[in-house]
């Protein structure tokens, strides 16, 4: 039988990545090196901060509002197995703290979304189908157990669950897609995006996460973020919820991908996104996405199959063939 367990660690300055956390993770990722960890972890939290008071009219001197931060990992095993939890997935708890009023209020979760599955699926699996070299059953079954197990996490979905509250994702916009604005607008998320062409890879992957894609550029945003959500379940949202899930995720963004969420132009009415664009204002915190790209994926790829996929295969393809 799975089991799963939530461990919740504070995002600040005294905080240390966890050995079994993605090196690739954006929160993780600016806190890898020692020496500069306090000031990037200061750096974002003063832009967030800032980005979310702006939305608010707060005077720019001023900050009423300051984001609170929890990393929430789902930690997954099966019983009777000589086997360690593993981290299946790693997402943020928002909270809004009111400096006047003294009270805190409840934000999103979800945002940024960390699984060592998907690194797997997208570096090894995604790209045989891609030079159609992969069997039918790995065509037919990509993302279907990260799908299951994400789905798991939460109460509503499976007894097991540990999560109460349904998980909004935020991520970029793919540079491989175009985007063109609709007629829809919304008084927090801003212009809706409509992705041109099928359904990308990303947006189908997430599908079976049971997460439907929308796309939103914010008031003050130079290009939109990729939502991912339950059905109903992104526009209907607190605004409040809204405007911290956007001034974390557009703020990240800028450092993961400056080309795109720190450039000089502003999206227009059709959107080509490019991570080659050189007309960006560099952000202050460094991330090297070559290493990302070169090393660090393909070493998570292999720690999911050697620590997760191969000692629990069997339990794995019966929980897939249960629940399918």
């Amino acid at each position: 039988m799975l089991k799963l367990q939530l461990l919740r660690t504070q995002f600040n300055n005294d905080y240390i990545p966890n050995p079994d956390s993605r090196n690739t993770t954006n929160l993780v990722n600016l806190s890898r090196n020692p020496t500069i960890r306090k000031k990037n972890i200061d750096t974002l939290f003063s832009l967030i901060n800032k980005t979310f008071n702006s939305f608010l009219k707060i005077p720019e001197d001023e900050v009423r509002y300051e984001i609170e931060i929890d990393i929430i990992t789902a930690l997954a095993w099966f019983e009777n197995f000589d086997v360690e939890k593993f981290p299946i997935s790693e997402m943020l708890d928002i909270r809004i703290f009111d400096t006047l009023t003294k009270t805190t209020i409840q934000g999103p979760i979800g945002l940024n979304f960390s699984s060592y599955l998907r690194d797997y699926d997208f570096n090894v699996v995604l790209p045989k189908i891609i030079k159609k070299e992969a069997t039918k059953e790995e065509e037919d079954s990509f993302g279907l157990l990260h799908g299951i197990m994400f789905q798991m996490q939460f109460k509503n979905y499976a007894e097991a669950g540990i999560l109460d509250t349904d998980a909004i994702i935020a991520i970029s916009v793919s540079s491989n897609r175009t985007y063109t604005t609709t007629q829809k607008t919304h008084p927090v998320l801003g212009i809706n995006y409509a992705e041109n062409g099928e359904d990308s890879f990303t947006a189908n992957y997430f599908r079976k996460m049971g997460l439907e894609p929308s796309y939103y550029m914010a008031s003050g945003m130079c290009a939109p973020l990729a939502f991912y959500h339950k059905k109903n379940e992104l526009e209907n949202r607190d605004p409040l919820q809204l405007w911290a899930l956007i001034a974390v995720m557009d703020n990240i963004q800028k450092i993961y991908r400056p080309e795109i969420y720190a450039s000089n132009k502003i999206a227009g009415d059709h959107f080509k996104p490019s991570l080659t664009d050189t007309d960006f204002t560099r952000p202050s915190i460094y991330y090297d996405r070559e290493e990302r790209d070169q090393t660090l994926v393909s070493q998570q790829a292999a720690f999911v199959k050697n620590k997760f996929l191969d000692p629990y295969n069997s339990e794995l393809q019966k929980l897939l063939s249960n629940l399918k």
